[in-house]
């Protein structure tokens, strides 16, 4: 390829290509270079470094993820609200596995412009959780365990770990998971209930 049509736009959907058809979550600017038929120094006329690469990337993998998941509760409450969007998880981690190993790698308590670029999946499920009518600290708690249930899961499958009852469906066991997340999400609300109601009985 000529640099005469070498673009950002361009440097960064190769990029997303590239990391969807091979699963990993990063791509060197060196071997993107060899892609787009150019040389290396010729990215960084459009591109600063890698970082800046990557927060490009992630800013698509999430902006891709959180499309995914409102697509897939949309018109759905509560518990089937939960259901959906945990399949739809697991979906999006296997059909994009690079996109979602990205996702997952970069956030880091030293990273502000990676978490806010994060935030809006942070929020899906924050807003999901709300229909609950739950306090923002129980809220808090209960989002945490929910996205460590699912990439738990998804890690522990990506591992090999599940090797053990190989022949027994894993989906099954996802549904367990989640549904041990809804009775303690229940457990919940009708513990925060009874305080409400407590505290107007005084």
């Amino acid at each position: 390829m000529s640099t005469k049509g070498l673009s950002r736009e361009l440097i960064v959907a190769e990029a997303i290509a590239c990391i969807e058809s091979t699963g990993q979550p990063a791509i060197s600017l060196h071997e993107l270079a060899r892609r787009l038929g150019v040389k290396a120094p010729s990215l960084y006329n459009h591109i600063k470094n890698t970082k800046e690469l990557q927060y490009e990337i992630f800013q698509y993998a999430i902006g891709r993820f959180v499309d995914h998941q409102k697509a897939a509760t949309e018109g759905k409450k509560k518990d089937e609200a939960v259901k959906a969007f945990a399949e739809a998880y697991h979906a999006f981690a296997v059909e994009h596995k690079g996109l979602y190993r990205l996702i997952m790698s970069i956030p880091s308590e030293d990273d502000d412009r990676a978490k806010e670029l994060a935030i809006p999946l942070l929020e899906t499920v924050v807003e999901m959780l709300s229909d609950y009518g739950l306090g923002e600290e129980t809220i808090a708690h209960w989002q945490r365990v929910f996205r460590a249930i699912l990439h738990g899961f998804i890690s522990e499958e990506e591992l090999g770990y599940f090797y053990y009852y190989h022949s027994i469906d894993l989906r099954k066991s996802r549904e367990i998971a989640v549904q041990c997340f809804l009775d303690g999400l229940h457990a919940a609300v009708r513990e925060g209930t009874e305080m409400r109601v407590g505290e107007s009985g005084q």
